[in-house]
């Protein structure tokens, strides 16, 4: 019925030993991971074409704010070069963006650069701030922006104190 034989079978293991183990501490990793982790991708407003952008923490951002002139004009660009010196004097890094294009192209171009927050000169006295992911603006003054960009206060924090404007 059944048979029970005992048989001797060679069974050949590849045993793997890793030999070199590299651990990898440096500051490159670490902006990789940076660039990696605060990159995605959104749909423009007409939806025709997905506009890049990093998603910096404001403490991190290298620029943390932009300031644009709505329109070409002297006095609102020395508006603009005004906020920004005052923003270098209170310890935010900024740039000021006189080009000719669209408000709009802009901001995307911001965004795709990782800066947190944009301020727009309205007029010779009003001036409105923009927050990059959630795109919602307030009128507001330069310690606010400090505040927020020292990681003091929040963006909705900010909310609270000062109306919204549409965008």
């Amino acid at each position: 019925m059944v048979t029970i034989t005992k048989e001797k079978k060679k069974e050949h293991q590849k045993v793997f030993t890793l030999s070199v183990i590299e651990p990898s501490f440096g500051i490159g990793r670490i902006i990789y991971y940076l660039f990696e982790h605060s990159f995605y991708t959104r749909p423009s407003k007409d939806g025709d074409e997905q506009l890049n952008v990093f998603r910096f923490p404001p403490l991190v951002a290298p620029i943390k704010c932009t300031v644009f002139p709505l329109v070409q004009n002297q006095q609102y660009e020395e508006v603009a070069k005004t906020i920004a010196k005052s923003l270098t004097a209170a310890g935010i890094s900024s740039k000021v963006d006189i080009t000719g294009t669209s408000i709009g192209k802009r901001y995307a171009r911001t965004d795709e650069l990782g800066v947190p927050f944009a301020i727009t000169v309205d007029s010779t006295s009003s001036v409105t701030m923009r927050e990059r992911d959630i795109k919602q603006q307030f009128r507001v003054s330069t310690a606010v922006i400090k505040e927020v960009t020292d990681g003091v206060s929040t963006w909705g924090d900010a909310l609270w104190k000062y109306p919204t404007q549409s965008s």
